[in-house]
């Protein structure tokens, strides 16, 4: 293949893949904690010294939280700041900002799909459905007929919340859910505080990936005229040469 083509082909698929990126993330606008996705390129520069083409590189989180609201719901749960919360899937341990959390027939913490929400300890256990959890994740339960400063004496549990740098490369696992490639550290009370009673939204510009989708259409439309006037450039040539034999 004619290296202008091969180059014209690849930006093509780098553009479809850009194209793709974006509409899983228009799809998500209203999914709650959902992360959008970011798609990243080598450098022009180095690509052009090392003789290749620019090819869209791997797929990451844009991690930045999304912005909060209310529900009141005592086991809604939502991070303001960087972090997420850990989960025990089948597959082994995942991870999410989706904090819409429940209590199972067997008292466990768990999520709204029923894996088991991790904390500090271990796996959390409650005796009700109304805790009390303060900025740091500590879960104060309260038995049937206490009051609220007998539900404040002590924590049964704390959520555990890691921290993943920026730049770590992650899985996604569908539900909200996500598998790190990276090993997490707890994260500080000071990098993430935990809000009861809110839920964290999409964090998805619709204008900005309104913006990405059509720079990647015309994108993709001037590869197609570059290929197609090479092509006939090349239709062209191979007629004269016959003519001229």
């Amino acid at each position: 293949m004619a290296p202008i083509l091969q180059l014209t082909l690849q930006g093509l698929q780098a553009d479809m893949a850009r194209l793709d990126q974006v509409a899983i993330n228009l799809a998500n606008v209203q999914t709650p904690a959902f992360k959008r996705e970011v798609t990243a390129s080598a450098g022009f520069a180095r690509r052009i010294d090392a003789g290749a083409p620019v090819l869209a590189g791997g797929v990451h989180l844009d991690a930045r939280p999304g912005t909060l609201r209310s529900t009141g719901r005592a086991l809604d749960v939502a991070l303001a700041g960087p972090g997420w919360f850990e989960v025990r899937t089948d597959r082994g341990p995942a991870y999410t900002r989706q904090g819409e959390f429940r209590v199972d027939a067997l008292g466990r913490l768990v999520t709204a799909q029923g894996h088991a929400v991790m904390g500090v300890g271990g796996e959390i256990r409650l005796t009700s459905s109304n805790p009390v959890i303060d900025t740091q994740g500590r879960i104060f339960d309260a038995a049937p007929g206490t009051t609220t400063s007998r539900r404040l004496a002590d924590a049964v549990a704390q959520l555990k919340v890691v921290q993943v740098p920026a730049s770590a490369p992650v899985e996604r696992l569908g539900q909200g859910l996500v598998r790190l490639l990276v090993e997490p550290e707890t994260a500080g009370a000071l990098q993430a505080e935990v809000r009861q009673g809110h839920l964290e939204n999409s964090n998805v510009d619709p204008a900005r990936e309104m913006v990405q989708l059509v720079q990647a259409m015309r994108h993709a439309e001037t590869l197609q005229k570059v290929g197609l006037g090479y092509d006939e450039m090349l239709g062209n040539a191979i007629r004269r040469l016959g003519e001229m034999s």
